[in-house]
């Protein structure tokens, strides 16, 4: 099985990731703890993603693709994977479905997490100080706010031409009521 956890930054794709993936046995690649990983180890990649994720901006598509291609193999063992971050522009999903293909597969589902403007700002420089996440100042998100908008959304219009399940969860409340209206929303009970 292959699905999306969609929103914009700080909508709580990493927390619902994580709990779908422990319920589930989905493996959660991340392609932003992937990049922060590739930015503390100081790598040429985690180098050039750092300047651009300082200045708010999203990482080029043929970086981003090149990554997953190298990590999709190895998350899609078991029961499948849950992508978090990834696709963020249409360019990426088409990649990502050329991708599947190769390999008999296609995504599966998409949940799109939903939540205000000003609940997302409130929540990203919070994680910012309790993380000391130099990427998420105030700047950066009004950035990538106006990015998600202008380029992300697409994204979801695209999966639903696919008729592949997009579903819009409200992601306002504590990680396990916004984790129970995912459940309900993609169908699957909890064992």
């Amino acid at each position: 099985m292959i699905g999306i956890i969609f929103g914009p930054p700080g909508s709580g794709k990493g927390t619902q990731a994580a709990k779908i993936e422990e319920e589930f046995g989905l493996k959660h690649l991340s392609t932003g703890d992937i990049l922060r990983h590739e930015v503390a180890s100081g790598t040429a990649v985690g180098k050039e993603a750092a300047r651009i994720m300082a200045a708010g901006d999203l990482v080029p598509d043929e970086l981003i693709v090149d990554i997953v291609r190298r990590r999709l193999p190895d998350a899609e063992a078991g029961a499948g994977v849950l992508l978090d971050g990834f696709p963020r522009t249409l360019a990426q999903a088409k990649a990502l479905d050329r991708m599947l293909a190769d390999e008999g597969h296609r995504v599966d589902f998409v949940i799109a997490l939903d939540v205000p403007e000003k609940d997302l700002v409130d929540r990203i420089l919070h994680r910012a100080k309790v993380e000391g996440r130099a990427d998420d100042t105030r700047e950066a998100i009004t950035e990538r706010m106006h990015e998600y908008h202008n380029l992300t959304e697409a994204v979801l219009d695209h999966y639903r031409t696919q008729r592949v399940p997009v579903e819009l969860v409200d992601g306002v409340g504590s990680p396990d009521q916004v984790f129970e209206r995912i459940r309900r929303a993609i169908g699957i009970s909890s064992r």
